[in-house]
């Protein structure tokens, strides 16, 4: 099965939207929290931007994430745009140093990712995560995705 262009850049979307709402919920906790435990929980999605264009995912894209304390992740992004709408799980791992989340995709509609690592660079702002996708060969370009906290 072959993947389009729009169908990978929909995933990595995706990917950043989850890693969005990781970082959210570690910046979000008290210091005494490790990064990872941060992390943990629900997220719904906010906005999807894609090269300072917020319309590829729609008006208004819905999404979720769960994180969990073993780090495992499920992401669900619904597209009323030109995007594909998107789901995938897997696991996932921090890292303090440079604020970003690698998640491993053991699963989602869209198959050529299945088995891949994506890593994701995240900030914290009060419950508003944010994440975006590594910015040096990216071949969709910037994407961003915002997250706030759903729990």
């Amino acid at each position: 099965m072959t993947i389009s262009t729009r169908g990978i850049a929909a995933f990595k979307l995706l990917l950043v939207t989850l890693l969005f709402a990781f970082a959210g919920a570690a910046l979000a906790q008290p210091a005494s929290k490790s990064f990872k435990d941060q992390l943990v929980g629900h997220w719904q999605l906010v906005s999807v931007g894609v090269n300072d264009s917020s319309q590829a995912y729609g008006d208004n894209p819905q999404g979720s994430m769960f994180a969990d304390a073993a780090g495992h992740y499920a992401v669900i992004v619904l597209s009323t745009g030109g995007a594909r709408s998107i789901a995938l799980f897997g696991t996932y791992t921090v890292d303090d140093a440079d604020s970003s989340v690698t998640l491993h995709v053991d699963g989602s509609n869209l198959t050529d990712v299945v088995g891949q690592d994506v890593k994701r660079f995240v900030s914290l702002k009060g419950d508003e995560l944010t994440a975006t996708n590594q910015r040096n060969g990216a071949p969709i370009g910037l994407v961003t995705m915002v997250w706030k906290r759903a729990n």
